[in-house]
């Protein structure tokens, strides 16, 4: 999936809070030298503690729209020689360009994004048309890695212990119910739920898979600067958490 509109190189400086980074242009993708500070909206609101340190380099995306507050959104952070995505606001749109690459969705179609199942918005209903089976999905956006093996949640995530328990609630409704680990990097070869960070997520989450719901890892190659695409890879192997 390619990404569109204008780039630019900067420097990171702070994050005073979740959504907000102040960052030091340095150039822009035609090559023009820029030095000036400015505002970029965060659009992941994970702690991200060990990707956005003072001089990492990122890619900021321009946003022109006299309803935001910034003209820029923080959309991706090079860290150890690797570009990392954490435009968490593309993950959906991404998943829906390329799902058809993944073996478990051949013959399915998406027939309503952020479809509404109890009190929970949840981001796609699938139907495969040739054996009638609708399938409830839930998509999160992974970027904390640690010695090759993806994390998830890098912080406490209340809404996602929700989902996760009205994903075993949609069974009684819905022939399958998935939750998708989208990895936006490519330097991981194993994903595994974070109980260091929130053990309640990762116990409702064994609970889950227990009562059939599915869990799926994907991998990502994201590369901002010669193709400005961020393609699904693979899958990756699933390492449960006692």
């Amino acid at each position: 999936m390619k990404y569109k509109g204008n780039f630019y190189l900067a420097s990171f400086k702070s994050r005073p809070n979740r959504f907000l980074a102040y960052v030091k242009l340095l150039t822009s993708f035609e090559g023009n030298k820029i030095s000036q500070v400015v505002q970029a909206h965060v659009p992941d609101p994970g702690r991200l503690e060990e990707l956005l340190i003072p001089q990492a380099k990122v890619i900021l995306q321009e946003k022109i729209n006299p309803k935001r507050k910034t003209n820029f959104s923080l959309i991706g952070v090079l860290h150890n020689k690797i570009w990392v995505n954490i435009d968490s606001q593309l993950t959906n749109e991404l998943f829906q360009a390329e799902f058809h690459k993944i073996p478990r969705f051949k013959d399915y179609h998406i027939s309503k994004p952020e479809f509404t199942f109890k009190k929970s918005r949840f981001d796609f209903l699938m139907e495969n048309s040739i054996i009638d089976k609708k399938m409830l999905v839930e998509i999160k956006s992974v970027t904390l890695v640690k010695e090759g093996i993806a994390l998830f949640p890098d912080a406490p995530t209340v809404r996602g212990k929700k989902h996760v328990k009205e994903l075993v609630e949609a069974l009684e409704i819905f022939d399958y119910a998935i939750i998708i680990f989208i990895v936006k990097r490519s330097d991981v070869y194993a994903f595994s739920p974070n109980k260091q960070i929130d053990p309640y997520f990762v116990k409702a989450l064994q609970q889950a898979m227990d009562q059939n719901v599915e869990v799926l890892a994907l991998k990502c190659h994201y590369d901002p600067i010669k193709t400005q695409e961020i393609t699904i890879m693979n899958e990756l192997e699933f390492i449960n958490v006692e």
